[in-house]
């Protein structure tokens, strides 16, 4: 497909190397430089590129940020590249994206649609009430103590039947209750 007027536009103002990641094959692309390189102008500038030049929907574009104000920063920049909104694009941080497709597919896994996410703060009052509930000091056993323990315990695969059986502290075993 031949670039849409205005698509040379794109081009301009990039170096080499930006210029071949734009105008690289289609397919999945990974920038990988260091700070200040220009990887947020070259992913702008593909993503833009694509859509002008290659007949690519914006909901067909994929595009993965570390932090929300990136996101924010890239689908704005787009928007002006293109003259358009790009409604509909897979554009976020990996837990956004993970949340969407829960949102859309969680039904699949038995995820309600409308499930929430817990902040720190929330998760901390969760912990502080089920302490609470089950008769525990808060202030002995404090909830970020006892999550970070869970959270040590599932990044080990360790669950819930599995911890009891290996707790031996009065600590450990607070948490495993």
């Amino acid at each position: 497909m031949s670039p849409l007027p205005g698509a040379t536009a794109l081009l301009e103002d990039l170096n080499a190397p930006q210029r071949e990641a734009v105008e690289a094959p289609d397919g999945p692309l990974l920038i990988f430089a260091g700070a200040g390189s220009g990887k947020t102008r070259v992913l702008t500038h593909r993503i833009a590129y694509v859509i002008a030049t290659r007949g690519v929907r914006a909901d067909e574009i994929c595009a993965v940020t570390f932090t929300n104000k990136a996101a924010r920063e890239m689908r704005s920049r787009v928007e002006l590249l293109i003259g358009a909104s790009i409604k509909g694009m897979w554009l976020g941080t990996f837990h956004a994206l993970g949340a969407r497709i829960l949102r859309r597919d969680g039904d699949a896994i038995a995820i309600a649609r409308d499930y929430t996410i817990y902040d720190e703060s929330d998760r901390l009052a969760a912990l502080r009430n089920v302490l609470r509930a089950e008769g525990v000091d808060d202030r002995r056993y404090t909830p970020s103590r006892v999550g970070a323990c869970i959270s040590a315990a599932k990044n080990e695969l360790i669950d819930a039947r599995e911890y009891q059986a290996q707790a031996h502290s009065d600590f450990e075993q607070v948490v495993g209750r």
